[in-house]
């Protein structure tokens, strides 16, 4: 499902990147947007403390996004405070797979927040004053261009498509990306937004739309192959604190007078104590809900790639990403599955077969399985803490089928699993377990305390599965887990 028109029309956050409309020689006629200029000259710092971050799935999405392995050059336009950046050089699947990140930002402001705040050890990042249709770069260098929260101010599509196409390696990646408030979600949401776009004073925010105009543009055509657009929609903890400073880094919200801005203070706090449709995480220390999508835009340039072995962490090609966000807070695609290997050992049954102990009939005896027995016989003859091993890893791996299994059977009483399915099953448990674990830290973080305790995982858990699930899996989770472990140990 695409998202309705109202999910264009929320978010559209990150002014800060109209300091790109200016290029920065002074051959150049273009200026910087008069809002930006100004309301970007100062409180940088705030900006950086008040945007939230990138999911790692999303980034995950991009990583699989790139058809060569690593080590890959990365040049990411409208760097601004290094969000992003920094997001980036934390990944797993990122931090060890770039060769050089080159960030543009023509802000001195924002260049100077990022040099504070972006740290790699290893030497790899730099940042110079550059546009979009100026990045300075060498052609053919990049593998991938990220725009981050910034496209939307671009004065010449045109000509940053021209830009990118120019940097960027046959084959190699562009990536727009924006975090989104999400106002479809929550009442307080839209109302918040209703109160502060007001004053975009006819800025070109993203909810318009006329970023989209670059792909219609003759040199986006040209250079790259049609886009692909992904959408995630996902909660983070907030509270009134941070949604009045969120709202405040806007650009255009910056330029307001000062009897101005704290009459919108006064409306967003009034707004977020009504709370319509506030889900709470934590109402005794004042944490909620605070719904998002996160847009990915992908497109690839033309030409001849050489495709290589992938990546150790990103070991398998990532399916067609479908445009459509998924409702009840869970990601609306599967992006690159976990390892199986970090799950309990899959159960070697084939597509269509149950195991043994469901069968309706059991088979006649054998001269075979006569054999077999026999055979079975001589090797007890093996040492006994060979034969105990294997035993309890014979033990550890039926108990795993015959519990995959009997969920199944409720739900379905004769169908089968293939060892595909069993995969794609892993993968997604695997995913959700990481998403509760991510989450259950950073609950963890922002109360200051240095062990995750149950409540941060009852938390994680509203935050990540749809009501009735949560419900579900707070009540019974516990004693299911327990009782399953009990039956391994016994085996």
């Amino acid at each position: 499902m695409v998202p309705s028109r109202s999910a264009f029309i929320t978010g559209f956050r990150i002014n800060k990147y109209a300091r790109l409309n200016c290029r920065l020689h002074s051959s150049s006629t273009m200026s910087v947007h008069s809002i930006a200029k100004t309301g970007f000259n100062t409180g940088n710092e705030l900006y950086d403390r008040a945007r939230p971050s990138y999911q790692p799935l999303v980034l995950s999405h991009i990583r699989n996004a790139l058809n060569t392995a690593p080590p890959f050059n990365i040049a990411e336009i409208g760097v601004g405070t290094g969000i992003f950046t920094r997001a980036l050089l934390a990944h797993p699947e990122w931090s060890s797979a770039f060769k050089q990140l080159k960030a543009v930002e023509p802000s001195e402001g924002m260049r100077e927040v990022f040099s504070k705040t972006v740290s790699d050890e290893q030497g790899r990042v730099s940042i110079t004053e550059g546009t979009f249709q100026e990045t300075h770069i060498e052609d053919g260098w990049a593998d991938l261009v990220v725009v981050a929260q910034a496209f939307h101010w671009c004065p010449d599509f045109g000509g940053a498509s021209e830009e990118f196409g120019r940097i960027l390696k046959p084959g190699g990646v562009l990536a727009l990306i924006w975090n989104l408030e999400d106002r479809d979600t929550a009442r307080w949401v839209a109302q918040v937004r209703d109160r502060i776009e007001r004053h975009e004073q006819g800025s070109p925010q993203y909810r318009l739309g006329l970023w989209r105009k670059a792909f219609d543009t003759p040199e986006y055509q040209k250079a790259f192959e049609p886009p692909q657009e992904q959408y995630w929609s996902f909660p983070l903890p907030a509270t009134q604190q941070i949604v009045v400073d969120r709202a405040c880094s806007k650009s255009y919200m910056a330029i307001l007078p000062e009897d101005e801005i704290l009459k919108v203070k006064e409306d967003l706090a009034a707004v977020v104590n009504r709370g319509d449709d506030k889900v709470w995480i934590d109402e005794k220390e004042g944490i909620f809900e605070y719904p998002y999508q996160t847009v990915v835009v992908i497109s690839r340039k033309k030409g001849d790639r050489v495709r290589r072995a992938r990546s150790p962490l990103c070991p398998q090609p990532p399916p067609p990403p479908p445009v459509q966000a998924f409702s009840s807070g869970l990601l609306s695609s599967r992006l690159k599955p976990l390892s199986i290997t970090q799950m309990a050992p899959k159960p070697a049954s084939t597509a269509g077969k149950a195991p043994a102990s469901t069968a309706g009939k059991a088979p006649a005896k054998t001269e075979g399985a006569k054999a077999g027995k026999k055979t079975a016989t001589k090797k007890s003859s093996a040492p006994a803490a060979d034969g105990e091993k294997k035993k309890r890893k014979k033990s550890r791996k039926e108990t795993y089928s015959s519990y995959i299994y009997k969920v199944l059977k409720q739900v379905h009483p004769d169908t089968g699993i293939s060892n595909k399915a069993m995969s794609i099953l892993n993968s997604f448990v695997n995913d959700i377990f990481e998403r509760i674990a991510s989450e259950a830290s950073k609950l963890a973080q922002y109360s200051k305390k240095s062990t995750i305790s149950s409540r941060e995982i009852q938390t994680s858990v509203r935050l990540i599965l749809p009501g009735e699930l949560a419900k579900h899996a707070i009540s019974e989770g516990t004693k299911s887990v327990t009782k399953f472990s009990s039956a391994t140990a016994t085996k």
